[in-house]
């Protein structure tokens, strides 16, 4: 997997609704996948809507929740590049082998009913490129039609981060709207595991894991598609 070129599209919204605290995206969901396609021998280009420093949640950062990946990628020159200077989406070509989106909330303002993401994730749908998402990066979904018109979700399997985990975290009323909700309105068939628990599901090319806990098997998940293609 040496030539591999891997996209991971991130979020630039750095606010949590109207609460004054900050927010953007979930450490581990970076890191975990970063390196996941890294040690494979991957090119990893980070990008986001805005380009440019890619925010972090601060609470993703706190000691609790640091893994082997967080701690890598906060000593890695070439990673800590990458998220100070994302490729803006405007100016990607569509030359990656692998679309994947970390959470975090921040991609609740900025990712869902995007026309730049929306066309990234119909131009690799349509070559049968693997796309992986976990968490709250399932938002890129939303809003994504089929060339017939039908919203993208509908009809496939897939899962996100919670409506429960969401009240568990104290957002429910904070967030824009409830991802799990938004995505059974547009027809997905949703599927999730116990809060907190390690939970992918794999419809086709489309790779999707429930929370932080999932990330990293999200991303070896989507690889092994590479593989079997």
């Amino acid at each position: 997997m040496k030539n591999l070129n891997v996209l991971i599209v991130t979020t630039s919204h750095d606010t949590l609704g109207n609460t004054g605290e900050k927010t953007g995206v979930w450490l581990e969901e970076l890191a975990g996948p970063y390196y996941q396609f890294v040690d494979e021998g991957a090119t990893v280009t980070i990008a986001s809507p805005n380009g440019g420093k890619v925010p972090l949640d601060p609470k993703s950062e706190l000691p609790e929740w640091q893994t082997e990946f967080t701690t890598r990628f906060n000593k890695d020159e070439r990673a800590l590049n990458a998220i100070e200077n994302a490729v803006k989406l405007s100016e990607i070509a569509l030359t990656y082998d692998i679309l994947f989106f970390p959470g975090g909330h921040g991609p609740m303002w900025d990712l869902g009913d995007n026309p730049e993401v929306a066309h990234l994730v119909s131009s690799f749908n349509k070559e049968e490129k693997p796309i992986g998402l976990v968490c709250h990066g399932v938002v890129a979904l939303k809003g994504v039609k089929t060339e017939g018109g039908q919203p993208f979700v509908q009809g496939k399997k897939l899962t996100s981060f919670t409506n429960t985990e969401e009240d568990a975290v104290g957002l429910t009323t904070v967030v824009p709207f409830l991802l799990e909700t938004a995505l059974v309105d547009e027809g997905a068939i949703y599927g999730k595991g116990e809060d907190w628990s390690e939970f992918v599901i794999q419809d086709g090319n489309l790779v999707t894991g429930q929370n932080p806990q999932s990330s990293v098997l999200a991303a070896q998940k989507t690889l092994e598609l590479i593989t079997v293609n």
